[in-house]
């Protein structure tokens, strides 16, 4: 049967393979900007994407302290990014977010045609 499974949103590695390969390349597109993939996996990001962000504003609006906010702002997103991206984060995307008044779409999809050795179909995944 079929209920509640989301075929799009599978990658075909292990549990633990596929939780390591989404957090690096939610760390490679906040580090960069945009990121070139293929569209099972475009879509599976952007989702992830589109959830990292929305809690993130989620936990700024739960606290009225702004040091409070941030600390536990920060907390979260080093269990999710690698390395120190989690700075730009803080500093440039989360108050530009906030500013806009954004509650999704945090990240635009656009096709890009086909791979060459194997025809698999591409996407550029972009931050707003």
């Amino acid at each position: 049967m079929r209920h509640q499974k989301n075929r799009l949103l599978k990658i075909d590695t292990g549990a633990k393979k596929k939780a390591v390969y989404l957090r690096v390349l939610l760390t490679n597109l906040v580090q960069h900007g945009k990121l070139t993939t293929t569209q099972k996996r475009g879509k599976v990001v952007k989702s992830e994407i589109d959830h990292f962000f929305s809690k993130l504003l989620e936990i700024t609006a739960r606290f009225a302290d702004e040091k409070d906010a941030r600390r536990e702002c920060i907390r979260y997103i080093t269990s999710i990014i690698y390395g120190d991206e989690g700075k730009k984060v803080i500093d440039i995307l989360l108050p530009k977010y906030v500013q806009e008044g954004r509650k999704t779409g945090f990240v635009a999809l656009y096709n890009l045609g086909f791979r060459t050795g194997d025809a698999a179909p591409k996407v550029l995944l972009k931050l707003l």
